[in-house]
C-alpha cells in the first residue's frame, strides 16, 4: 500500500506561524503536524511514500528526508485549488496498488491497523458529530454502503463526517474521475473537491464503506492548534526532564536541550528544541524551536522559532523572528 499525503495548504488561517514554516510542519504536542501522521504509517508498515508539496517545501523534505526511511517521491502542487486537484499533480503515480489518503493537516487517533492487510473495498473514515455540521465533508450510508457525499452542505442530510483518511483499492478509477472534475472545471466552494471525486466514483458504481475514526484534532486556526495541543497531550505526555531548576505541572512536552530556569511550565505546554526560558510562568501553549522567553507569564499563547518575548503578560500569537518587549 501507497500512502499519499496533501501538505500544499497556505495555511493561511494560522498565520503568522505559515509565513515562515509550511502548515505540516507547525508543532504540536511535541512534534510536527506531519510528524504525528508519519508515524502511524510507520507503525502501519507502509513503505512508499508521496508527499504532495507547495511553498517552503524544502522544509518538509529535509524533515522527512533526515527522519524517516519511506521511499519518497514528492510533487509540486503550484496552485492550491484542492485536494483533488493535489492528487491530480502524482496522478502518474497513483498505480495499481491499492493507496491511503491521509490529510496533512489534521493529527488521527484511532486503530487503523484494519489497513495492514488489503481491503476488497474502498473505505472512508467517517465519525458521528452533533451540532452544526455545515463546514464539514457528509457522508449518507445505506446497509453500510456510501451512497451520497457533499462538501459542507448548507442542510446536511446525515451527522456521518468525513474525517480525512481515505482508503482507495481502485487508484485508477480515482484518477479517471479526478480527471473528470478538472475537466468538466467542476469545482464546489472555489476548489476542485476530493469529495465529488468520490461521489463520481459511487455514481459510477463503485462500492465504498466506511470505518470510524476515533477521533481528530484539525490544526487549521491557533485555536484549534492549542486546543489539540490540549488534548494530544493529556493522551501522550512527552519526556520530562531529570534534574531541573523550574517547577513542570504536567502534560508537557519538552526538548531535552531546552534551557529553562527559575520557571513554571505546565499544564499543556510544548518546547520545542534550543529553547530558552528564564524567570517566566507558561500554561496552554507552544513555544517553537530557539525562541527565548524572559520574564513573561503567557497562556494560551503560540511562540514562533526564534522569536523573544521579554516582561510580557498576555496571551500572544507571534511568528517566527519577532520581538515583543515591555
Amino acid at each position: 500500500m501507497k500512502a499519499v499525503i496533501p501538505v500544499a495548504g497556505l495555511g493561511s488561517r494560522l498565520r503568522p506561524h505559515t509565513f515562515s514554516a509550511p502548515k505540516a510542519m507547525v508543532p504540536v504536542a511535541g512534534k510536527p503536524i506531519l510528524s504525528h501522521i508519519l508515524d502511524d504509517l510507520v507503525d502501519l508498515g507502509v513503505q512508499e511514500l508521496i508527499l504532495i508539496v507547495g511553498q517552503m517545501s524544502d522544509q518538509i523534505r529535509s524533515f522527512v528526508d533526515s527522519r524517516y526511511s519511506f521511499q519518497t517521491q514528492y510533487v509540486i502542487q503550484e496552485q492550491t485549488l484542492g485536494i483533488a486537484h493535489a492528487l491530480h499533480q502524482c496522478r502518474n503515480l497513483m498505480a495499481e496498488q491499492p493507496i491511503l489518503i491521509v490529510l496533512g493537516d489534521t493529527v488521527y487517533q484511532s486503530d487503523f491497523s484494519v489497513f495492514r492487510n488489503e481491503l476488497s473495498k474502498s473505505a472512508i473514515g467517517v465519525k458521528s458529530l452533533k451540532g452544526d455540521l455545515r463546514r464539514f465533508g457528509i457522508v449518507e450510508v445505506s446497509e453500510g454502503q456510501v451512497t451520497r457525499l457533499e462538501e459542507k452542505p448548507e442542510n446536511p442530510a446525515s451527522d456521518l463526517v468525513l474525517a480525512g483518511v481515505y482508503y482507495i483499492n481502485d487508484p485508477n478509477l480515482l484518477v479517471d474521475c479526478v480527471s473528470q472534475l478538472i475537466l468538466d472545471r467542476r469545482t464546489t466552494h472555489g476548489e476542485y473537491q476530493l469529495t465529488d471525486a468520490l461521489q463520481i466514483m459511487v455514481d459510477r458504481g463503485h462500492p465504498m464503506t466506511v470505518f470510524t475514526v476515533d477521533e481528530w484534532y484539525d490544526c487549521g486556526t491557533v485555536e484549534r492548534l492549542l486546543s489539540a495541543n490540549r488534548q494530544l497531550l493529556t493522551i501522550h505526555e512527552g519526556p520530562i526532564l531529570g534534574e531541573r531548576d523550574f517547577v513542570i505541572i504536567p502534560p508537557v512536552s519538552i526538548a531535552k536541550d531546552a534551557s529553562i530556569s527559575s520557571s513554571v511550565i505546565g499544564p499543556h505546554v510544548t518546547i520545542a528544541e534550543g529553547v530558552t526560558i528564564e524567570r517566566s510562568v507558561v500554561s496552554d501553549s507552544i513555544i517553537c524551536e530557539q525562541a527565548v522567553l524572559q520574564d513573561c507569564r503567557l497562556e494560551e499563547s503560540v511562540v514562533g522559532a526564534n522569536a523573544l518575548v521579554r516582561g510580557v503578560a498576555a496571551k500572544v500569537n507571534i511568528g517566527a523572528s519577532s520581538e515583543l518587549t515591555t
